[in-house]
């Protein structure tokens, strides 16, 4: 008799789930917005809430002693569920932060690329939290661990190839830069295949020309790969 009442908990889940489901769609759907765009998830919580109420009751039904015993070791386990819920919090609100600063500092300077490192910094710093929150929860992340370690290394050694590659040009420039402050000074004027004009300023990288009242940066290879004249202006010189 035990086992027909636990069939009956069981069906009689399901069906008024799925009633109380249709129901929460219908009435979170006739709501404007963002609201309406839960409808779903909220239906589908709900079928799941009241499925499981159903399954607890058949559980009762057939066997009493483990209720306690189920409630018991619910209570045990709350404490890892506050410490995961309140890890979890404080990524989401680290990860905000993180982006935010992220976005105010080079979001505007990197073009496209400044819009996707504050989101990717936000899932990193959410990810992490992930893991740690299911530590708390008792789950084994060691192949999790293992598996990011192995993506972080490779993602640090192609940041490093890419910075180590990229900056090579700008190096050169630099190191040619400092040949032609022995050769040319602010004042100087210069004459090469395609630039003439008066140096108004030697940056790092760039010999900083003016001709018929613009301005405009030259490379410092453009001077060393293609040659040029010279004429002083500078009387010391």
């Amino acid at each position: 008799m035990d086992w027909a009442w636990a069939g009956v908990a069981i069906v009689g889940g399901f069906v008024v789930g799925a009633a109380l489901s249709k129901i929460a769609r219908r009435v979170v759907a006739k709501r404007k917005g963002r609201p309406a765009q839960l409808a779903p998830a909220i239906g589908s919580l709900v079928f799941s809430l009241v499925l499981v109420a159903g399954l607890l009751a058949a559980l009762g039904f057939v066997q009493p002693d483990s209720l306690d015993k189920l409630l018991d070791d619910t209570i045990d386990y709350l404490p890892r569920v506050l410490s995961a819920l309140i890890v979890v919090i404080l990524g989401g609100v680290a990860g905000t932060i993180a982006s935010t600063a992220a976005r105010e500092s080079i979001g505007r300077s990197m073009g496209r690329l400044g819009d996707q490192i504050p989101s990717a910094i936000k899932a990193i710093i959410t990810l992490f939290s992930a893991i740690l929150a299911a530590s708390q929860l008792g789950v084994d992340t060691t192949a999790i661990n293992i598996v990011i370690g192995a993506v972080a290394a490779g993602l640090a050694l192609a940041f490093a190839l890419l910075v180590g590659f990229g900056s090579r040009p700008v190096a050169i420039e630099i190191a040619r830069g400092r040949s032609l402050r022995h050769l040319m000074s602010p004042g100087d004027r210069i004459e090469t295949e395609s630039v003439s004009g008066v140096v108004v300023a030697m940056h790092s990288t760039a010999v900083e020309v003016e001709h018929e009242g613009q301005t405009s940066l030259v490379p410092n290879s453009q001077f060393a790969d293609h040659g040029f004249g010279i004429s002083r202006t500078n009387n010391d010189a």
